[in-house]
């Protein structure tokens, strides 16, 4: 099968296809670098910046996952109300590409406040050529530990395929994954590790913690440990938030929060996550190469973030990938 990433970021839920992919078309400037140096760090087909950058033809299959903060907490958090999909650049470029490559079969990841936002009947008029299935389900579902973290996964199955086809695409609980805690998941990490990227920031930087609050890292994992040892939650009492999502901190012997940006998620010591910590709790394997280099460390350090916490749960294209195979063969 001939795979084609649209709005993919950096390539995570591409990963389990990487030798049936024909490239990536990557609208979003937070996934490029001048000689993009994450991306060809496992990946040798190319990532494009505009979707008619080279012809791609025979596309059997279109993977994605464009933007979803227009209808996050942190949309609503900055402007006071969602904002419109529908004139989103990445997700009107993925629905471009399914009209343009017409492929048996397409998975688009956002959150599930999408199908409100964008709206179903506009979701099922924009892929009138396919039979869609709608997934909302927390990603332990697959297998994933994070059980705080509720996805959607739009699955497309063209309409000359059949419709029956499409409920093979339906995810259900399993109760059979066993899930780990932040501890087993992280555990086992001995810092500094470049190879792996398990880099951070020096803990005598100072960051905003949160809007208008800057502390140092040192004090901050400071009251982490002494003020607030067993909160998972930073406690804000000197201004009121209703919008505003917290900062967190992942309990050892817990299951681990819902990966955010650096500045949100602490790991269990204190400290701000890794890019490869956060890539453990996505699921995502160390075979995944985060790319390192020491001259502008903390540009690599955010850029290795951005690519594990900006993506999919590893999980989700491993469970496609498998679904698919299962159906080809059988098929064949």
């Amino acid at each position: 099968m001939n795979v084609l990433g649209v709005c993919a970021g950096n390539g995570v839920i591409l990963h389990p296809f990487r030798k049936h992919l024909m490239g990536n078309i990557e609208i979003r400037s937070v996934f490029h670098t001048s000689k993009n140096e994450q991306w060809y760090s496992n990946f040798t087909c190319c990532i494009d910046k505009k979707l008619y950058q080279r012809p791609y033809t025979n596309v059997d299959v279109i993977i994605g996952n464009p933007d979803c903060g227009h209808s996050s907490v942190l949309s609503y958090s900055r402007k006071k109300s969602l904002g419109n999909p529908k004139q989103n650049d990445s997700i009107n470029t993925y629905i471009k590409a399914v009209w343009n490559y017409n492929p048996d079969f397409f998975l688009m990841e956002n959150l599930p406040k999408f199908i409100e936002t964008f709206g179903k009947e506009s979701l099922e008029m924009a892929f009138a050529k396919y039979n869609l299935v709608f997934n909302i389900f927390p990603v332990s579902y697959l297998g994933n530990s994070q059980v705080s973290r509720i996805r959607l996964i739009i699955v497309g199955v063209h309409r000359r395929l059949g419709k029956k086809l499409a409920s093979k695409f339906k995810i259900k609980e399993n109760n059979n994954h066993i899930l780990k805690s932040s501890i087993e998941l992280v555990g086992d990490l001995d810092y500094p590790n470049k190879k792996l990227c398990h880099i951070r920031e020096s803990i005598k930087e100072e960051i905003t913690i949160y809007a208008g609050k800057k502390l140092p890292l040192k004090e901050i994992q400071r009251i982490w440990l002494e003020d607030i040892s067993d909160s998972k939650r930073w406690v804000v009492t000197d201004r009121k938030f209703s919008t505003a999502p917290g900062v967190y901190r992942n309990l050892p012997n817990e299951l681990p929060l819902t990966a955010r940006k650096a500045n949100r998620q602490f790991n269990h010591e204190g400290l701000m996550m890794s890019p490869r910590e956060l890539a453990r709790i996505q699921g995502i394997p160390d075979s995944f190469k985060l790319y390192y280099r020491k001259a502008q460390k903390k540009y690599w350090i955010n850029k290795g973030r951005a690519t594990v916490a900006k993506s999919p749960p590893y999980e989700v294209g491993v469970w496609f990938y498998k679904r698919l195979r299962k159906l080809i063969l059988k098929n064949n």
